[in-house]
């Protein structure tokens, strides 16, 4: 295992080199998460029509889903109870 020492020793080396290679370029070093550029939500609703995606059927199927998850808390909560920690375990599981 490296010591303390060692790896400040090799930190600085690296800092020394990544000067070099700046001064060399004349510039900083550009971000590496260039290669397309942000999408404006006009773009973005364009290329999800392109692709047959209707987006309001989208938002009307998630207030659809709100509306029948809120009738059946209603009718039977326990049910309701069971899927909300199922689900949350179902996520925290796969997060992490």
């Amino acid at each position: 295992m490296a010591t303390k020492a060692e790896l400040e020793a090799e930190l600085d080396k690296l800092r020394k080199r990544n000067a070099e290679l700046e001064a060399k370029t004349g510039s900083a070093p550009e971000p590496e998460d260039q290669s397309e550029p942000v999408k404006t939500s006009d773009e973005i609703r364009r290329l999800l029509a392109d692709h047959g995606i209707d987006l309001s059927k989208a938002q009307s199927l998630g207030e659809d889903v709100v509306e029948e998850f809120g009738r059946l808390q209603k009718d039977y909560p326990l049910t309701a109870l069971v899927i909300a920690f199922s689900l949350g375990y179902v996520v925290g599981r796969a997060q992490g």
